[in-house]
């Protein structure tokens, strides 16, 4: 029987928490520690699960083959290239930097020295679940919206880097080519940073999408609509629910196809993928590129939104 993985969560704080749960109870995995330079909040995420709380990561490199990066953004690059150099398969949390150089640079260096890279753009497992790829037919447009309550945590970046990211990711995704183009607007609402945008993408191939994201909305959505040639595919994500109306023959009435699974587990997937792609070399669902030109598309909206919306060409990375 292969050896457990032995894990360590960086940062205790609402999403290491889950991280750190999942790990404990994972029959593949052995939690061996907890960082959070808060020493009280490392332990109480670390004794729950019988692992060790720790301020840092200093000698942890010999005892520890993965980690969960749930630290804030700012300092992912600095945590994922420690790790990597140690030879660390790293779970970073969205977004995956602060910067594509420091993107670029993590993917280089996971490259380099043999290992996962893994960036955690949650909402992957959630469509992957609801079997979308099987339904899809080169998609022409997708809206997106996702909108949820003031809830103060992540308001000190931009919305787009908060919640819009995670649609940019699953419309990419959907649409299956490169982003070229990026345009979007924004408002300050509560915060230093803008709290509501909207963005419209533009496809190498031709497909267009709309992206929406709030987070003073009175009311909480999280919304994709995919228009293609054959029909239309909704899928709510709060409820994991899909409808997909499909016309065969052109003239005749389309026929309905829906999917649901409201007590899908897509952090618990997200974990048994990371894992899996240790143990057996894989490619993750969404590796550092992935997170890097999720992140490029990011920047380039708000770019525009600082430009009063002109539209800002994207490069992305084939490696």
């Amino acid at each position: 029987m292969p050896l457990p993985v032995r894990c360590a969560v960086i940062g205790a704080g609402h999403i290491g928490r889950f991280h750190a749960e999942k790990y404990a109870r994972h029959p593949s995995a052995r939690l061996v520690a907890v960082v959070d330079p808060h020493p009280e909040r490392a332990r109480a995420v670390a004794h729950q699960h019988g692992a060790e709380a720790r301020a840092d990561l200093a000698g942890l490199g010999g005892s520890i083959d993965a980690v969960s990066i749930c630290a804030p953004t700012p300092f992912h690059f600095a945590i994922a290239r420690e790790c990597i150099a140690a030879g660390i398969h790293v779970l970073v949390e969205k977004p995956i930097a602060v910067t594509l150089d420091e993107a670029d640079a993590m993917v280089t260096a996971a490259v380099d020295a043999g290992v996962v890279l893994q960036v955690g753009h949650l909402e992957r497992f959630s469509m992957t679940g609801l079997g979308i790829a099987a339904v899809l037919e080169r998609p022409a447009f997708v809206e997106a919206r996702r909108m949820t309550a003031f809830r103060g945590r992540g308001a000190d970046v931009s919305v787009v880097l908060d919640l819009m990211i995670h649609d940019i990711d699953l419309v990419t995704a959907i649409v299956g080519a490169p982003v070229i183009s990026a345009s979007g607007i924004g408002r300050r609402v509560v915060s230093e940073t803008e709290d509501v945008a909207a963005a419209q993408l533009r496809f190498a191939g031709g497909a267009a999408a709309t992206l929406v994201a709030s987070r003073v909305s009175p009311q909480p959505e999280r919304t994709l609509r995919v228009l293609q040639g054959s029909g239309e595919v909704a899928i709510d994500l709060q409820a994991r629910r899909l409808t997909a109306t499909r016309a065969s023959v052109p003239g005749d009435a389309p026929t309905t196809i829906e999917a649901a699974q409201p007590d899908a587990d897509p952090l618990g997937a997200q974990i048994d993928s990371f894992l899996a792609c240790i143990a057996g070399g894989g490619r993750p669902l969404v590796d550092g590129r992935a997170g890097r030109n999720a992140l490029a598309t990011a920047l380039a909206v708000i770019r525009s939104i600082h430009s009063d919306g002109t539209a800002v060409p994207i490069e992305m990375s084939d490696a």
